[in-house]
């Protein structure tokens, strides 16, 4: 994955998530600009532009990632052509070989003479 691919998959990495980015400085003056406007619960014309203003910058500033999912569509790949399989020759089993038997020999310890004393 190249890098421009992990700021569009990853954008908090990548700059978004700081104040001083542009993208967040437009978000911050929509919010600030909603506010304003419900503060007193009614919405005049002049609020309405002013919002749709900083919608817009909003908008600007997003990352076209809607029309890149919607235009890299994948194309329908060709159908394979037929496999034609060889006709395989029967193998030969291989003769075994004797094995080793593998049991284990029993060790013997020599014991130390006790000292009579």
């Amino acid at each position: 994955m190249g890098k421009k691919a992990r700021m569009r998959r990853y954008p908090q990495k990548f700059g978004r998530k700081f104040t001083s980015h542009p993208y967040m400085i437009a978000q911050a003056k929509l919010k600030e600009a909603k506010e304003e406007a419900m503060a007193d619960g009614v919405i005049t014309p002049e609020e309405q532009v002013k919002i749709a203003e900083a919608e817009v910058v909003v908008e600007s500033l997003t990352p076209v990632l809607d029309a890149a999912e919607e235009t890299t569509t994948p194309e329908p790949a060709p159908p394979p052509a037929p496999v034609v399989e060889a006709p395989v020759a029967a193998k030969k089993p291989k003769p075994h070989r004797a094995r080793r038997k593998t049991t284990t020999r029993k060790r013997t310890t020599k014991k130390k003479a006790e000292t009579k004393g």
